[in-house]
């Protein structure tokens, strides 16, 4: 009888990158080890994506109190305007954007249409906002009492409560998209290989094994997007469609017990 082969959290890691003729064996692993795998690459991703460039720039600026403190111009919003000193531009990759310019007499909805979670264009009369991909605007118009950068300070407690929730959804957001996206690859890639009497693999065969194939490609858009995009993320985008569909049809061949006359080169 043969042995049964136990496999820790970190075991699924390089099968999964490099081996996708072995995900037949970590089927049998318990559900928290899979739990466990999404969760790890998921908080990688997330971490690559938009924890380090804001933890770079968080030091970068000495801290949100200091930014706001020596970064930021006076500024004020009275009588339905807003005026500021100089004009600021903030970014900060895969969290967020702010541009405010009182020179600029009224921005619009185009102008969040960012590639940034949360966008704030400011201009003389309004400001629009994107979150969780909703756009908001509020018109200075409406706001009767007189508004200046010590209101900021004052707000930077909840600010930072904010900036930790904000977070919290946007790797909530990153385990939701990578389940769906395995499962989206699990749907149309079941019947790629079938055994000699025509039979695939069950689907949540076929679930696992794209959960594992997607991991090194969502790990590699992070890892690009990091380092500030080098490779263009549609090449990204087709390279990931492309051998995460290779990775399963390898792991649905060797479940079903194909021989596969290819080597498993990865």
């Amino acid at each position: 009888m043969e042995e049964k082969i136990n496999y820790g959290l970190f075991d699924q890691i390089p099968i999964s990158f490099f081996k996708p003729s072995r995900y037949k064996e970590l089927l049998s692993l318990k559900r928290r080890y899979l739990v466990g795998f999404v969760i790890l690459i998921s908080f990688l991703s997330f971490a690559l994506e938009s924890l380090i460039p804001f933890l770079a720039w968080d030091v970068s600026v000495g801290g949100l109190d200091n930014m706001v403190t020596n970064g930021i111009p006076d500024y004020k919003v009275e009588n339905g305007v807003f005026e500021i000193e100089s004009p600021i531009e903030i970014k900060v990759a895969g969290f967020i954007y702010i541009k405010a310019d009182s020179s600029v007499e009224t921005c619009q909805e185009k102008d969040v249409d960012l590639d940034y979670p949360e966008v704030v264009i400011i201009s003389k009369n309004n400001m629009m906002l994107k979150n969780s991909g909703m756009v908001y605007e509020i018109r200075f118009s409406d706001i009767k009492q007189t508004v200046t950068k010590q209101n900021l300070l004052n707000l930077m407690p909840l600010a930072k409560v904010m900036v930790v929730i904000t977070f919290v959804f946007a790797y909530l957001t990153k385990v939701a998209a990578y389940l769906l996206s395995a499962l989206f690859f699990a749907l149309i890639s079941r019947t790629m290989a079938r055994d000699k009497e025509g039979n695939a693999v069950p689907f949540r065969t076929a679930f696992i094994f794209a959960i594992y194939a997607r991991a090194p490609f969502i790990l590699l858009s992070g890892i690009n997007s990091c380092l500030g995009n080098p490779i263009s993320p549609i090449w990204i985008i087709f390279l990931g469609v492309f051998l995460t569909m290779h990775f399963i049809f390898v792991a649905e061949r060797a479940e079903l017990g194909i021989e596969n006359r290819r080597k498993d080169r990865l």
